[in-house]
């Protein structure tokens, strides 16, 4: 019998969601065409079946109800990442049985199930290594918002991941920039480049970019800092001055969880739509995708969904971090609001505009950014640790 791969998830995976859950969906199609995978994670009350996800592939879906951590670990534990006692149960009698050849670990939130003593080959999908520390998060405030558990939790983390760094056989991240500076916070660690990606096929481009109603469009997790940031930045500093010219425009954030100061800026043609059962319906209606980060970004899987979708972009530096797209060929790139609305009121004003950036867009997604094209990198490396692949596309590998 063929070894498998052991994947340790920090939740659910989901073909709707964006972040990490989309990414872990498209990784374990990948891997399960592959190899036998055997996917676990903590399971929640009303969570969706996600069997039917990998009906095609090789994945068996574990979800471990928790049981929640002991006293000891709640009150004396240094390390922040909390280990709940069924889940590490699970993981250490499966281990225990050999049938895994690997370990596969989604974020260093996993990391404390994997046994500390195994043998087994451990890969760290970090998806994106943050170098800024807290204490100069701090100091700039960004955090100055947030809630003191917040800071401490993250403080926390950031002294653990700098002091307690687990050495594993290879971490994975999203883009050459995070590569480069995991290595260089962590000296002589393994670091492989996998990048986010998007299903072109999924997501088709738009069939013209003629205009009635002006729609300026954002989309992302709208509970954690940046988004909020950057809808409450595009809402109250931008958007007023693009309505003053364009009185029918109007302003979509759509995304879920929406944090209390986000749903506030509902009104005078700005709608919060919450969660959405298909995001390709507002990408097909919008007029432009605007993403006004201001500070740190998640996974860039919004910003390659309005690539694909064919829609001209207006991103700022930090939006386009760790891509290969080029301001002002592919996207155009504004820091500061003035700018920004200098380059909505550019676009809206020339079809011709929004034509070639929307189609430099959609070019650049599927050259680089299609998922079938981003997740050969894990090819070369788990085929020595698991053995022949059970599927070999026919197609010519091409890597992000």
């Amino acid at each position: 019998m063929s070894k498998r791969l052991l994947f340790l998830a920090s939740g659910p995976p989901s073909d709707r969601h964006g972040g990490g859950a989309l990414r872990m969906f498209h990784l374990l199609r990948f891997l399960g065409s592959r190899f036998p995978v055997d996917l676990l994670f903590p399971a929640q009350d009303g969570a969706e079946d996600v069997s039917a996800l990998f009906k095609d592939v090789s994945v068996d879906v574990i979800p471990v109800p928790l049981q929640g951590s002991s006293v000891f670990d709640r009150f004396c534990r240094f390390d922040p990442y909390p280990k709940d006692r069924a889940v590490a149960a699970v993981v250490r009698d499966r281990v225990a049985t050999g049938a895994y050849a690997a370990i596969h670990v989604d974020t260093l939130a996993m990391m404390p199930y994997a046994p500390p003593d195994t043998a087994l080959p451990v890969v760290l999908d970090l998806r994106a290594h943050d170098s800024t520390s807290e204490v100069r998060r701090l100091r700039d405030g960004q955090e100055a918002k947030g809630r003191p558990t917040h800071l401490i939790r993250r403080l926390k983390r950031s002294l653990f991941d700098r002091w307690c760094w687990p050495m594993t056989h290879c971490v994975t991240v999203a883009s050459e920039e995070e590569r480069v500076r995991c290595e260089r916070a962590h000296p002589g660690q393994r670091v492989l480049v996998v990048p986010n990606g998007v299903d072109c096929q999924r997501i088709r481009p738009k069939s013209d970019q003629t205009m009635s109603t002006p729609i300026l469009l954002f989309m992302g997790h709208m509970g954690v800092e940046h988004n909020i940031d950057a809808a409450v930045c595009l809402a109250t500093e931008v958007f007023p001055a693009i309505r003053r010219d364009f009185p029918k425009a109007e302003l979509r954030v759509v995304g879920r969880n929406a944090d209390a100061r986000v749903s506030r800026l509902a009104g005078q043609g700005i709608v919060v739509t919450g969660a959405v059962p298909d995001r390709r319906v507002h990408l097909r209606e919008a007029t432009i995708y605007v993403a006004p980060y201001l500070s740190g970004l998640g996974s860039h899987g919004h910003l390659l969904e309005a690539m694909a979708a064919g829609l001209p972009i207006i991103t700022t530096s930090q939006g386009i971090e760790g891509m290969k797209v080029q301001a002002g060929r592919d996207v155009l790139v504004a820091d500061q609001p003035a700018d920004i609305i200098d380059s909505i009121q550019t676009l809206l004003a020339s079809q011709s505009d929004r034509e070639r950036f929307a189609q430099a867009a959609r070019h650049m997604a599927e050259i680089w950014y299609d998922w079938n094209r981003c997740l050969w990198p894990l090819e070369s490396l788990y085929h020595p640790l698991l053995g022949p692949t059970r599927t070999v596309s026919e197609a010519t590998a091409v890597a992000c």
